[in-house]
């Protein structure tokens, strides 16, 4: 592998991290979106279009990967349920406007039904994918929500369309994101939106930190910028026009996690320090200026 991975590119790439940890096994990995896990592959990049990727999506198949995400339980996350809805109320506040009783919406990766269910109420109809089988069980359970246990692209074949896609922290998990933006360019409607937030590994505390960057985890296969963005969203016929900040409302435990990944040294002062329950249920608001909120609009064929 020696060029892109983005085959419109295809430009040549050279190695940005090597954290050294070459013997790795990929089934080791945990895909928890809550993990703690300090195993990081090497991450490159591509010299002309600056776009950067992790080791394992050079060398992994899309249905690896679809299998792990597949058996995920994550009880981390369902004990910190309360503090999600706090962040997704939140960002439905800032993306309100584009919802209203005529919208059909489709979320990719609704994972445990938390936006979802904020959704919900708000709009025509609602569905969501997950590949968790415990994610997605624990939606339908507690929320009721219409959850498919399937891949866009599987998804993609049943020929519906929707008004707005909304993906919250998916894009740097797609094995492929460049067929995922394609077939999401397809089963939107003519005058439909893509709403999706992810990290910006341009932003001034991503290139500060660098290698110890704590959004570089494991099952983050990609790793965009705005300007990497832009450009994949216009080879799939999107046209970003609206970029915002994205600021987190999180608990202090989830915070000594990241402060593990950033502060490995001080790993045993945090281990301590979470030991102490009672700060468990702080809401602690966290804003890096890294994290973005994306409004794409399909862009008319003539």
């Amino acid at each position: 592998m020696k060029t892109c991975l983005n085959k419109k590119c295809l430009g040549n790439i050279k190695l940005l991290y090597d954290y050294g940890e070459s013997n790795y096994n990929f089934n080791d990995i945990n895909f928890d979106c809550t993990t703690n896990s300090y195993l990081k592959p090497k991450i490159y990049i591509c010299e002309k279009c600056k776009l950067k990727f992790s080791e394992l999506a050079t060398n992994i198949s899309k249905s690896n990967v679809e299998n792990k995400y597949n058996i995920v339980v994550d009880n981390i996350y369902i004990s910190e349920i309360s503090h999600k809805e706090k962040y997704f109320l939140s960002l439905y506040k800032k993306i309100s406007h584009c919802f209203d009783k005529r919208k059909t919406v489709l979320e990719i990766g609704s994972y445990y039904g938390v936006f979802g269910n904020i959704i919900k109420p708000n709009v025509k109809s609602y569905s969501g994918l997950e590949l968790s089988t415990h994610g997605s069980d624990y939606a339908k359970n507690n929320y009721e929500l219409e959850i498919f246990n399937e891949t866009i692209k599987e998804h993609a074949k049943k020929n519906v369309k929707y008004d707005v896609i909304v993906m919250t922290d998916v894009i740097e998990h797609f094995p492929d994101p460049f067929e995922a933006l394609e077939i999401i360019e397809k089963i939107l409607n003519t005058d439909g939106l893509l709403i999706f937030t992810t990290f910006n590994m341009d932003s001034l505390y991503a290139k500060i930190t660098g290698r110890n960057y704590h959004w570089i985890l494991p099952f983050h296969l990609f790793y965009f910028s705005n300007r990497t963005l832009k450009k994949l969203c216009l080879e799939n016929n999107l046209e970003i026009f609206k970029i915002k900040n994205d600021p987190r409302i999180v608990s202090f435990f989830y915070l000594l996690n990241k402060l593990e990944l950033i502060f490995p040294k001080f790993k045993f002062i945090f281990k301590i320090v979470k030991k102490i329950k009672i700060l468990h249920h702080i809401n602690i608001n966290v804003n890096l200026f890294d994290l973005n909120i994306y409004y794409a609009k399909k862009k008319p064929k003539f």
